[in-house]
């Protein structure tokens, strides 16, 4: 025991001698669970079994036996449909306080106690009969991001089970002006994926007392493997979350809608009160010298690099995708995993499905220990080639950077962005066409394929696209900035790469000008449905554009070599006009053509199409899958911020504006 002591946790030694490939957690079955601890510095490890979530004290309690490499077990015999348990662990001679195990399934209110149950108890009616939508390529996705409370928490909702899993299930549900509103609204738009915003349980939002005054996003983690009972239908039963949940993706299905968890495994809300930290102090957690690195800016980091914390995340996200039949996951402050675990999630999420979508944030919070080289940043995406990287690059050039908020970029009137706007439609990749002296900020490729390139114009941190528009344009009126806004989004739809919508940007949604909404009430996170109906014209034209998308191959080219060879770019005369060809359909129509333009100018501008008989699928006004007009005299007029899509079988390729 003195050499287990005195061991380095952070050697070579201490791996080869502990680290361990068997199950851990508790395991159910029929006459017995058996519990699994992974504590390998442990003098003794204590399980106490509870009868309810709020037991005083435990029924019982039974010491675990040491086993191979590190791990404690018992078995305990029969303890009917469920019970509540945790860990206590003496470690070096401490005596620790009681823990969740990290592998629970699910816990009890405010995530205090772990609960193992029957997984058979666990199944919704018709849950072995869903079935994952058909996608046919990566590319071919468009992603909804949504926080199960904000779709639901306002009376406009119209849902009954407001805040809660189940408001994402419920059908037919209308504004007061009788529009869709919820699962029928997101059906209806037309996207593929539902990114739902932290779903586990986490810290600072309590689990019994719905108020709409205290919210959270959800980037506090406590206990990665449990679903939140706040949002469940019975937030005191433990299986409900697990039951109200898997409704959820089953809904989502049923109306062909695959389903994004957003994963948070950089960090944990809390150092000290954290099951990780309780049952194997300081491993869990990256150190420089006697402190914890802080490389999310929220206190602390997990050191993903080291094997048995790289296992328990590989674990982890299995686990989710298998038991509740998930489709993807988005990776908060991505920058802080290492590409070897990244790696390893993308070759074993990937297996039986290879459209199984890995996107996260390629950046940190802060400094971290861990190597540059190392990290999952945007510049090494050649490094984890099948997970994709949220496109900062889009988002600034369009609308100005995000840490500015009276900046403003291409779309809302700031010069100099042109070059950024093109490197943008190209997927961020290696175009030849791009001017890479001309750029503001990066000089160089970071994608390796559009499927890597995640463009988007808002998410849930930062200004939404309405409200950063009133911050860089106050003196412009509405309907200028709703002009800015189409054309803002009309890019991202347009570009190649996989197109983000942060939930309420298609009605235009407001934070009432908050930039970080993070624990703001409902009043300012909640989805104002009535704005829907407000906005109904900008509404139809995303809704448009999202058809357009979806219905030519050529928006949504599956390879870096496809891009290079038939997206071409045509010179202009005007500075903030855009315009390019897509020359190849690449599984479409092969004798139909595109050509697109953009103006950021407040005045029209002319734009001379190559010649052929060209047909709108969008202008200022309207988009869609279905042609809708002509233009005369070879050229298109194109009105100050808007775009055009016309599709031919033109015979030329020269085109200009002035």
């Amino acid at each position: 025991m003195t050499k287990l002591m005195s061991m380095d946790f952070l050697s070579d030694d201490f791996d080869r001698q502990f680290r361990y490939d068997g199950p851990l957690g508790a395991e159910w079955h029929p006459q017995s669970i058996i519990f699994r601890l992974w504590a390998p510095l442990a003098d003794q490890v204590t399980l106490h079994l509870y009868e309810a979530w709020d037991s005083a004290v435990p029924f019982t309690s039974r010491a675990l036996e040491r086993k191979e490499r590190g791990v404690w077990e018992t078995a305990v015999p029969d303890l009917g449909s469920g019970v509540f348990y945790t860990y206590q662990v003496t470690t070096l001679g401490i005596r620790g306080e009681e823990a969740v195990d990290p592998y629970a399934k699910a816990v009890g209110p405010q995530g205090r106690r772990g609960y193992v149950f029957d997984p058979s108890q666990a199944q919704p009616e018709g849950w072995d009969q869903d079935t994952r939508p058909l996608l046919a390529h990566l590319t071919d996705t468009v992603i909804y991001e949504l926080h199960i409370r904000d779709l639901s928490s306002l009376p406009s909702s119209g849902v009954q089970a407001r805040g809660r899993f189940l408001g994402l299930t419920e059908e037919f549900t209308q504004s007061p002006e009788g529009l869709s509103t919820g699962l029928d609204h997101l059906a209806e738009l037309g996207v593929t994926h539902v990114h739902l915003l932290p779903v586990f349980d986490f810290d600072e939002l309590d689990d019994l007392h719905y108020d709409p005054e205290q919210y959270n996003w959800g980037y506090n983690p406590r206990n990665f493997n449990a679903p939140k009972n706040a949002y469940s239908s019975d937030p005191q039963n433990p299986l409900q979350a697990v039951i109200d949940l898997k409704k959820v993706v089953l809904a989502l299905h049923r109306r062909g809608l695959r389903v994004v968890l957003d994963v948070v495994y950089n960090h944990t809300y809390s150092i000290d009160d954290s099951p990780l930290n309780k049952v194997f102090p300081r491993y869990y957690y990256r150190l420089y010298g006697a402190h914890f690195s802080n490389g999310s800016g929220c206190g602390n980091e997990l050191a993903t690099e080291r094997p048995m914390v790289s296992r328990y995340i590989l674990d982890s996200l299995a686990y989710w995708k298998s038991e509740y039949h998930l489709d993807g996951f988005r990776f908060d402050l991505m920058g802080l995993y290492d590409v070897e675990t990244m790696n390893e999630a993308s070759r074993i999420l990937r297996r039986d499905d290879t459209n199984f979508l890995l996107y996260g944030e390629g950046w940190t919070g802060g400094l971290s220990t861990l190597p540059d080289d190392r990290k999952a940043i945007k510049r090494n995406a050649g490094k984890v080639r099948e997970v994709g990287f949220f496109s900062d690059d889009t988002r600034d050039a369009l609308k100005g950077p995000v840490f500015d908020a009276s900046k403003a970029g291409f779309a809302n009137g700031s010069p100099g962005w042109d070059e950024n706007v093109r490197y943008a439609i190209a997927g961020c990749l290696g175009h030849p066409q791009i001017r890479w002296q001309n750029l503001n900020g990066y000089h160089e490729p970071w994608s390796q394929g559009p499927h890597q390139t995640i463009n988007y114009i808002a998410a849930h941190d930062n200004h939404t696209l309405w409200d950063k528009l009133a911050r860089t344009n106050p003196l412009d009126p509405e309907g200028e900035r709703i002009k800015m806004a189409k054309l803002a989004h009309g890019i991202v739809f347009l570009s190649q790469g996989i197109p983000f919508l942060h939930a309420g940007e298609e009605f235009l949604r407001t934070k009432k000008g908050e930039e970080n909404s993070y624990r703001s009430p409902d009043a300012i996170n909640g989805l104002d449905w009535s704005a829907k109906a407000r906005y109904r014209d900008f509404y139809e034209y995303i809704r448009g554009l999202i058809a357009l998308r979806r219905s030519r191959p050529a928006l949504r080219l599956r390879s870096s070599d496809q891009i290079r060879q038939h997206l071409v770019f045509l010179e202009t005369l005007d500075p903030g006009v855009v315009a390019w060809m897509l020359r190849s359909w690449a599984g479409g129509d092969p004798s139909e053509q595109l050509f697109l333009a953009v103006n950021a100018q407040p005045r029209a501008r002319e734009v001379y199409l190559p010649s052929g008989s060209w047909a709108f699928l969008a202008d200022a006004h309207r988009a869609g899958a279905e042609p809708f007009g002509e233009p005369s005299h070879g050229m298109v007029i194109l009105p100050g911020r808007s775009l055009v899509v016309l599709a031919t079988q033109p015979s030329g390729l020269n085109a200009g504006s002035h």
